[in-house]
């Protein structure tokens, strides 16, 4: 608690020691305008607040406009590992392991960074495509500090996020994540901390963004409970265990990770300057500084042109930058391993054994760099171009290495040439359209290949629009690395496997409150994990099991349909949102997917003295019972359970209750989660034999300073 209150006092002077200013924002067309999204003012009239935000396309530094995380509402669900809806399985800690059950939402997509060890942590790394740029006009700070539990078995995570102006063009900052939770069951807790530095550069002909993000993150693996008794019918045990007493499988073992990586973007665009007088109509020109009016001289290096003041005919001109085409470049480079440790004999839980000694060490590590290179057609130079194009090659280099039989380290390096070129148009307020392919190949073997696509038309209709949108891919991809190679004490391959064909096709209709998404995809030659359970019984007499895992892949299509529907109600103070998803599979051996996955929320909104903004409310969470993947320490990844030992889970509903409130610059909520726990048991498991925490009080705050 020291420390994390020293955080809060470093950042607290931080966020008044610097004053700059800054003035310009960008426009959805990446265009830069002098006007503000203006924040809540402070109490010093002086100090201007207001900032714009946005994310970037990671592949080419597209820029995207996003609002930033400000909101009162939904707050209390924001350091949820499950997700904000409840759309994830998880071990039950905070900043554990997880896995979404809407396939909807896994990544998938094989190329790139192949590193799959952080993906079941995507709750807390943020990829590039993710990160918010901040343009400000005075330093901003944000402090957010999330709190339940005790010393004992708590959980903590605060979150520090500074940015600031350096002139008009260059914005900077930084962002510090830390999180950690002892865990409510044995050998569970989590300690995670990540840093992230970023900057942008926006000018009307050179754009830059820059980060760089180092994260570690330490998560103690215990296997799962020995016995789901414990939570299902703990009245068959002749003594009542707590939480902290239930025996696990595993203990002293951890499973660490280092995610690094820096990321760099920017572009140049060539074109002209566009005159326009004070009505906002074009004027052609002869030259660069002559016009065709009589009478009318235009500054070149100026934005607004005045005639002479001699001439009565005179008049103001404005000149605004075309651009016509772009140069762009991308380069990012990974630096990232994964240890497994044990310091304790593991002989009763694992199956296999491929190298000697009585304790696990298991060692990876890769590095990842890649070049993009683009020239790109800008769309609307001229009332004749409606669509913009772009021409791309990348480069991506990848270096694993594993141990071999002796335990030596070996290096296997990969080398990946892609070509492609994209279609698009962004501009206009109704129909827009992107569509990508690209060609992927070692130099040898060009099997690999990608074609998205989506188009939108965004319809006006009774003050508000409505939004059809189509998506879709057909992807031939090579296997990720550590399907065909893993080399470690308790779990070794060398595979070679085909490589995966995926298409889907996907829609979104969305009007005021109501959105609906669909999508329908075919997986062929589709890669998993399969746990593997070889069961015993105990010197005691109790029923366990030595685990393994191999990846397998299905050589077999499998079909998939799903459907979300987002629907909310409001009348007056009174408000319900509801999320429903259903999915069905044409193979649940395979690939195990809830029939049904939903998330209710009622409340009441209204403020207190016109000042103090409130939430009262509770929501619900649910998904239907099914055979959900179960989780493997051994490579940190969700699998496929054994067929002959497998349970199910679900059907059990987790109900929260919440108050919500916002004055000014300042957020606060608290939370009872879980309050339907009864202890006379439930089912409540969110991964096979890891239960979800009891009736937890939570309570988080966060602050916002302009300075």
């Amino acid at each position: 608690m020291k420390r994390i209150r020293a955080i809060i006092g470093f950042f607290a002077v931080l966020s008044v020691s610097i004053n700059t200013t800054a003035q310009n924002i960008i426009t959805s067309d990446n265009k830069i305008r002098s006007s503000w999204a203006d924040n809540d003012s402070t109490e010093k009239e002086d100090v201007p607040t207001g900032f714009y935000m946005w994310n970037i396309d990671e592949r080419f530094g597209d820029i995207h406009p996003t609002t930033p995380d400000t909101l009162l509402h939904g707050f209390q669900n924001s350091n949820f590992t499950e997700g904000s809806t409840f759309r994830y399985n998880t071990l039950g800690n905070l900043g554990s392991p997880r896995q979404s059950r809407i396939f909807y939402d896994r990544w998938e997509k094989g190329g790139g960074n192949q590193f799959i060890f952080e993906r079941p942590y995507d709750f807390f790394i943020q990829q590039p495509g993710n990160l918010v740029f901040t343009n400000t006009k005075s330093p901003i700070t944000n402090i957010t500090y999330q709190k339940c539990g005790n010393k004992t078995n708590g959980e903590d995570r605060i979150n520090a996020i500074f940015a600031v102006n350096a002139g008009k063009k260059l914005g900077m900052g930084f962002r510090l994540d830390y999180l950690y939770g002892r865990g409510y069951y044995p050998s569970q807790s989590t300690s995670q901390f990540g840093g992230t530095v970023f900057a942008s550069y926006l000018d009307e002909r050179y754009k830059m963004h820059l980060a760089y993000s180092a994260n570690h993150l330490k998560t103690a693996e215990n296997g799962g409970l020995e016995s789901d008794l414990y939570i299902t019918d703990p009245q068959s045990f002749p003594e009542k265990y707590g939480t902290a007493d239930m025996p696990t499988r595993l203990s002293k073992t951890w499973n660490r990770l280092n995610v690094n990586y820096l990321y760099f973007t920017q572009r140049y665009d060539v074109g002209f300057l566009r005159y326009t007088d004070s009505d906002g109509n074009v004027v052609k020109r002869e030259s660069r500084n002559r016009l065709n009016l009589p009478g009318v001289e235009v500054q070149a290096d100026s934005t607004t042109a005045q005639a002479d003041s001699t001439n009565t005919d005179s008049v103001a001109l404005k000149s605004t930058f075309v651009p016509v085409a772009g140069f762009l470049h991308t380069l990012r480079v990974d630096h990232n391993n994964r240890r497994l440790v044990s310091n304790a004999l593991l002989d009763n839980y694992f199956a296999d054994y491929y190298l000697p000694g009585d304790t696990a060490n298991d060692f990876t590590k890769n590095i990842y760099v890649t070049n993009t290179l683009a020239f790109e057609l800008r769309e609307g130079f001229n009332r004749w171009v409606k669509s913009g194009m772009r021409l791309f090659a990348r480069h991506e280099f990848n270096r694993f290495t594993l141990p071999n039989e002796n335990k030596i380290a070996t290096a296997y390096s990969y080398n990946y040439f892609t070509v492609g070129a994209q279609l698009m148009k962004q501009q206009g307020k109704i129909f827009h359209y992107n569509v990508l392919g690209e060609l992927r190949t070692t130099g040898s073997d060009w099997g690999e290949f990608n074609v998205e696509g989506n188009l939108s038309f965004n319809i006006p209709l009774r003050r508000d629009s409505l939004l059809i949108k189509a998506e879709g891919y057909i992807r031939n991809e090579s296997p990720m690395f550590y399907y065909n190679h893993y080399h470690g004490r308790n779990a070794w391959w060398d595979n070679d496997f085909k490589k995966v064909m995926r298409s889907r096709i996907g829609g979104t209709l969305r009007y005021r409150d109501t959105r609906l998404n669909v999508f329908v995809e075919t997986l062929q030659n589709y890669l998993y994990f399969q746990e593997k359970q070889t069961p015993y019984t105990s010197a005691a007499g109790v029923p366990l099991a030595h685990f393994g895992v191999s990846p397998q892949q299905h050589n077999k299509n499998i079909q998939l349909i799903g459907a979300t529907l987002r629907q909310d109600f409001h009348w007056g103070i009174f408000n319900w949102e509801n999320e429903l998803t259903y999915q069905a599979t044409s193979d649940k051996d395979v690939l195990p997917l809830p029939a049904f996955n939903a998330y209710t929320n009622v409340y009441l909104g209204f403020k207190i003295a016109k000042v103090l903004t409130t939430e009262i409310g509770a929501d619900m969470r649910y998904f239907t019972r099914y055979y959900a993947p179960a989780y493997s320490p051994m490579v940190g990844q969700f699998c496929v359970q054994d067929a002959e030992q497998r349970v199910k889970i679900g059907n059990y509903p987790f109900i929260n209750v919440y108050a919500n409130l916002h004055l000014r610059n300042f957020r606060f909520y608290v939370m009872g989660s879980h309050i339907n726990r009864s202890s006379k048991g439930g089912n409540y498991f969110i991964t096979p034999h890891y239960p979800a925490n009891g009736l937890v009080i939570r309570f988080g705050l966060s602050w916002n300073f302009y300075n």
